[in-house]
């Protein structure tokens, strides 16, 4: 709750500084913003945000970007409104990145960078029960996460299958020990202990597993960086799936 207060006072700071900002060059991001609040839907939505009529700024704002798809002001504005007022978390995702894709130099890039942040947990921690998948995809899913087992151990250890297959034609004398190959290969073992792995439960998201895990519901990015050949987004985990923890 306090997390979500702070970024809701940033997003206001945000929304404060580029309606006041006049400095900088005429082709900064801030001037730029001040000029997209000259169109009419935007004017006019502006001032229903400052009358807490959200419904209808929301409205307002849409219709400007219904003429105008490249109006950054608008949607800065309406990332802000689903995001603070509607908890419309994807919408407001969508919205931050439009503005960012447009005002790729903003002043406050980073604060916005925060706030997408946010508001894709806050999603994530909204997601309702979902069903258990497919026999056959869970099968499907063991398969592929046993392969990137295999990609981990061959680049954490240097010693995967690809590199234990090279040195048996190197040295010349390897051919005295030609018959014993299967003594030869325990490498891969030491990055057997750099992974776990973990069978999603009902009502797991990211951040929860991650602070079952690691006690810190911050590092669920780390679980998704090693599972983005099974996860499609961070919120598409699924009961009965099977993650990669690494250690």
């Amino acid at each position: 709750m306090h997390k979500r207060l702070y970024f809701i006072v940033l997003a206001v700071t945000v929304t404060a500084m580029l309606a006041g900002s006049q400095a900088g060059c005429s082709r900064s991001a801030a001037s730029q913003d001040k000029w997209d609040e000259r169109d009419p839907y935007v004017k006019r939505a502006l001032a229903r945000k400052n009358i807490d009529d959200i419904d209808g700024a929301i409205d307002l704002l849409n219709k400007a970007l219904d003429r105008k798809r490249d109006l950054a002001r608008a949607h800065l504005e309406l990332g802000l409104l689903y995001d603070t007022h509607k908890q419309d978390y994807v919408r407001a995702i969508y919205h931050y990145e439009r503005y960012l894709d447009l005002r790729p130099d903003a002043e406050k890039k980073k604060l916005i960078e925060d706030l997408i942040r946010q508001a894709r947990l806050s999603f994530a921690a909204s997601l309702p029960d979902q069903p258990p998948g497919a026999v056959e995809q869970i099968a499907m899913l063991k398969r592929e996460i046993d392969a990137l087992k295999g990609q981990i151990a061959s680049q954490q250890g240097g010693g995967g299958p690809a590199a234990a297959a090279k040195p048996a034609t190197k040295p010349p004398a390897a051919a005295t020990s030609a018959n014993a190959p299967a003594l030869m290969p325990p490498k891969p073992a030491p990055a057997q202990p750099a992974v776990q792995t973990y069978v999603v439960q009902t009502r797991d998201t990211l951040s929860s597993i991650a602070a079952k895990l690691y006690n810190d519901p911050g590092k669920w990015k780390t679980i998704y960086d090693a599972n983005r050949n099974t996860l499609s987004s961070p919120q598409s985990v699924r009961p009965g799936q099977t993650l990669i923890i690494p250690r």
